[in-house]
């Protein structure tokens, strides 16, 4: 069987339409189609139900997808070990992170990675947690670093990075006391930056100010770089990793205030428990396992 009929089915269950899987496997929606017809021929019986929102497996779809997995385990282990050198891991790992993991702790370490690991090739993209124990599940993923509070996933294998700090940030000129905890109603009155739904310390500082009783209109944004330009600007305060504000604590740019009681944020590390881990994975781990946790 070409194992390509079942990536492009695994695609179609996952998105829940033959679009939205040709678009992100880089196909045109005829190969798409195709791929899945083709299977429809060999296995002799329906594989997804066509509905207006798009399809759905069957249940012989699903046994399908289930078994899919496994085969396509089988085969990156088959071609990892036929080709790999056991003192020397190779291969691609696709890594995702908030986008402030992914630009201030985890680019440092790649050129140590590189000179341990040089024939791995590492792709890193920016994820929240729901997308990454998405990709996770999905394949799209082999390791992922999540911050949360706490994390407890049925899907994967969880390292705890220990505790990330964050801070309360506010322009020089701020009015806001300095001497004690900022309250929620200060907090909107000033006007809270909040990155994208899905970020934990984000959302639950809109729970805070929302439990409060304070208007919760606060702007969303894509990136801790954004969010850092508009607080400069005094266009309000923002909850950030502390590792991300360094400079602009140090120029003055930015203050530190006290925050009200908010969830010590963890950064966590995940791998697929269910799935075959190549060496050139197992490496990275380790890597991000030893030096993560080891940073300041």
């Amino acid at each position: 069987m070409d194992t390509r009929l079942l990536r492009s089915f695994l695609a179609v269950v996952r998105t829940g339409g033959i679009t939205a899987a040709a678009a992100e496997l880089g196909f045109v929606q005829s190969t798409v189609t195709t791929h899945v017809q083709a299977l429809e021929r060999l296995t002799g019986t329906p594989l997804l139900d066509r509905h207006p929102g798009g399809v759905s497996p069957t249940h012989a779809g699903t046994l399908l997808a289930e078994r899919a997995e496994q085969i396509l385990d089988l085969e990156e282990r088959m071609l990892a070990e036929l080709t790999a050198d056991p003192e020397r891991p190779a291969g691609p790992v696709r890594l995702c992170a908030p986008e402030s993991v992914c630009a201030y702790q985890l680019t440092p370490l790649l050129p140590a990675l590189r000179e341990r690991f040089p024939d791995v090739d590492l792709s890193l993209f920016p994820a929240d947690t729901r997308t990454a124990l998405t990709a996770i599940a999905d394949r799209r993923a082999d390791l992922a670093l999540t911050l949360e509070p706490s994390l407890n996933t049925p899907q994967a294998d969880v390292v705890d990075l220990g505790i990330q700090e964050m801070s309360l940030v506010a322009p020089a000129t701020t009015g806001l006391p300095r001497d004690r905890p900022v309250t929620p109603a200060e907090l909107a009155a000033a006007g809270v930056l909040l990155l994208e739904e899905g970020c934990a310390y984000s959302d639950e500082l809109a729970a805070l100010i929302a439990a409060a009783g304070a208007p919760v209109a606060q702007p969303r944004f894509g990136g801790v770089e954004t969010v850092k330009r508009c607080v400069a600007a005094g266009l309000g305060v923002a909850l950030l990793p502390t590792v991300t504000i360094a400079e602009e604590l140090s120029d003055g740019r930015l203050v530190r205030l006290r925050p009200p009681d908010l969830s010590e944020q963890r950064l966590w590390l995940l791998r697929p428990r269910s799935r075959w881990v190549s060496p050139a994975v197992q490496a990275v781990h380790s890597l991000l396992s030893e030096s993560v946790a080891s940073a300041p």
